[in-house]
């Protein structure tokens, strides 16, 4: 779990380096925004080592399987919005995070501790990556217009903000679908928990209509943590 966050910060704490060279000489906050960047940089740098390290000693009790899911994992993620890849520009973002960071980071967490694959864990890890890109759609619905004016080809920005709205319902409802089918398979054992994040879709839904959408992402960052609780309680009782 350590390394998994560490390598998620150094990847948040690094993304800003692509906007330096936006920054205008004559800019007032100049010296102080660059200042920023490049001490978030260096952290995230710092964070990187530590979640190598751990991996490495993960790596060394599991084998070539964990070195090998690591390593794409670590390439893919630094192409979010580097290099020539660059999935944020390229409207392809909430693929690779619904990859690295859900299946990828889930089927990996149980091959550290259990030394094989599941298909099991990558059923249910379907959800949560579902909901982890509703976590950047709702990034990109916030920053729409500024992605917009900077000619940011997101995805909410090529497909426009009325598909990206209706593209967020889809994501919520196919991550409850999921989980009435796996109640069916016998996987959960109690959908009633999936009741508990339900309120919240009612300040999201005023917020994906206002003009100002500062809170979108801190209550879909919400609703996916109370989601991910409920489904870990549905999976037990």
């Amino acid at each position: 779990m350590l390394g998994g966050i560490l390598a998620q910060a150094g990847i948040n704490l690094i993304n800003d380096i692509e906007d330096l060279p936006l920054i205008p000489n004559g800019h007032p906050q100049y010296s102080r925004i660059t200042g920023m960047i490049n001490r978030n940089t260096k952290a995230g740098i710092a964070c990187f080592i530590l979640a190598s390290a751990i991996g490495v000693y993960l790596i060394s009790r599991q084998g070539l399987p964990l070195f090998l899911l690591i390593l794409v994992s670590g390439l893919a993620s630094l192409s979010y919005n580097f290099g020539p890849i660059n999935f944020k520009h390229r409207g392809l973002a909430m693929v690779q995070v619904f990859l690295l960071m859900g299946i990828f980071m889930m089927q990996g967490a149980y091959l550290a501790m259990s030394g094989h694959f599941s298909s099991t864990a990558l059923l249910h890890s379907i959800p949560i990556s579902l909901l982890i890109s509703l976590l950047l759609l709702s990034n990109e619905l916030r920053d729409w217009e500024a992605d917009k004016n900077k000619n940011i080809q997101t995805l909410t920005v090529r497909i426009g903000y009325k598909n990206s709205v209706n593209l967020y319902w889809t994501l919520i409802g196919l991550s409850y679908l999921l989980a009435v089918i796996f109640f069916t398979l016998g996987e959960l054992h109690q959908l009633l928990w999936l009741l508990i994040p339900l309120p919240l879709l009612i300040p999201i839904k005023r917020y994906l209509s206002a003009s100002k959408r500062v809170q979108l992402t801190p209550m879909t960052g919400r609703f996916f943590f109370l989601f991910g609780l409920a489904y870990m309680l549905a999976l037990i009782n």
